[in-house]
């Protein structure tokens, strides 16, 4: 009599232990968002990594080995706390038709460059910078000169600024702040978003070292 009674309250338990844990196991831990905002369409390379289909992370759409000539274009920017703690940068990307899209490390990303744009506005700067008075002309070289591969962007244009807060002549003030906003333009910001999955800041300041002597250069000469 007492056997039906514990067959049936065994499979209870078994059935209980079940619909209580397996749930609980199947899920998985996705990223979080911490900060979202909008940026700029460029244009980037996929070097390595998987878009994802959300920033949570838990669903890949592509593999970007799979897309090594694919022009991939920026729409947004969203900071997440991964599942093991860790945070990071991902962006929302597209190819032209939109067909290929998804969320994919920044650090998998490399900027293309307009080096015809970029020649033509490295041109400009050095023209605005020979139209300024000749004392303000070499205190613009100066600043310009030490510009070394530990150099910020956030610095230089500082350093700009406190020179142009301390100009009398109309004309080179104007003329400082066009340079200032010219180095803030694409030119710098092509530079600042060129990275790489290993050496991101240094290659960041390699370059714009690099692009700041080429200034330089001209303008002395």
């Amino acid at each position: 009599m007492k056997k039906p009674f514990l067959i049936i309250a065994l499979f209870a338990g078994l059935f209980t232990a079940f619909g209580v844990s397996t749930p609980a196991a199947a899920k998985s831990k996705g990223a979080k968002v911490i900060s979202s905002r909008s940026i700029s369409k460029k244009p980037y390379h996929a070097v390595s990594g998987y878009l994802y289909t959300s920033t949570s992370l838990t669903k890949k759409a592509h593999n970007a080995d799979n897309y090594p000539f694919t022009l991939f274009y920026t729409y947004k920017s969203d900071t997440v706390r991964k599942a093991n703690g860790n945070k990071a940068v991902y962006y929302y990307v597209k190819n032209a038709n939109g067909k290929v899209k998804g969320w994919i490390w920044r650090g998998h990303l490399v900027r293309v460059v307009d080096t015809q744009k970029q020649l033509s506005q490295l041109n400009e700067l050095v023209d605005l910078i020979d139209s300024t008075s000749t004392k303000t002309h070499d205190q613009i070289v100066s600043l310009l000169n030490s510009v070394n591969n530990n150099t910020t962007l956030p610095t230089l244009i500082n350093n700009l600024t406190k020179l142009q807060s301390s100009l009398n002549n109309n004309s080179d003030i104007t003329k400082l702040g066009q340079i200032i906003t010219l180095i803030q333009s694409d030119v710098s910001n092509g530079i600042n978003n060129l990275y790489n999955t290993t050496q991101i800041l240094h290659n960041v300041n390699t370059n714009l070292a690099t692009f700041i002597h080429d200034v330089c250069d001209q303008a002395k000469g």
